[in-house]
């Protein structure tokens, strides 16, 4: 193994060696790892923002629209290095963020608002993505 593939390595920056002895790109190193914490982080206020709406509290349109596109721009920056075993949960999460910004304005529907976010049909792709952590 090469001196900068070792300092790489013990970096984080690359996994152990494959079978050819070519360090193999570590999962920490991608634009999804690096900015998961901080999705993570977004995607619960968000859905805290939604929360609201199940107890019939009001909805702040403005700062939902804003945590919704902040949610979107991570997400495009994030999807293409998405771990394959986290990658469709990551995809409905967002895809489920967007359909209920599209139903936060006034006079709309508070079941279109939450029911992405909070239904059963996405319920397990939310969690997934929570609870990710990259190696």
């Amino acid at each position: 193994m090469s001196v900068v593939a070792a300092v790489l390595m013990a970096a984080g920056e690359v996994g152990e060696p494959d079978a050819d002895g070519a360090p193999a790109p570590s999962r920490t190193s991608s634009a999804f790892c690096a900015d998961l914490s901080t999705f993570q982080m977004a995607m619960l206020s968000y859905q805290s923002d939604v929360g609201k709406a199940l107890q019939n509290q009001p909805l702040d349109f403005a700062e939902a629209r804003r945590k919704a596109a902040l949610i979107a721009d991570y997400g495009r920056r994030m999807r293409g290095s998405a771990p394959p075993d986290i990658a469709r949960h990551f995809t409905t999460v967002l895809d489920a963020v967007a359909a209920s910004a599209r139903a936060v304005e006034p006079g709309g529907s508070a079941r279109a608002v939450v029911e992405p976010v909070y239904g059963k049909r996405n319920r397990a792709a939310f969690d997934a993505v929570q609870k990710y952590e990259c190696r």
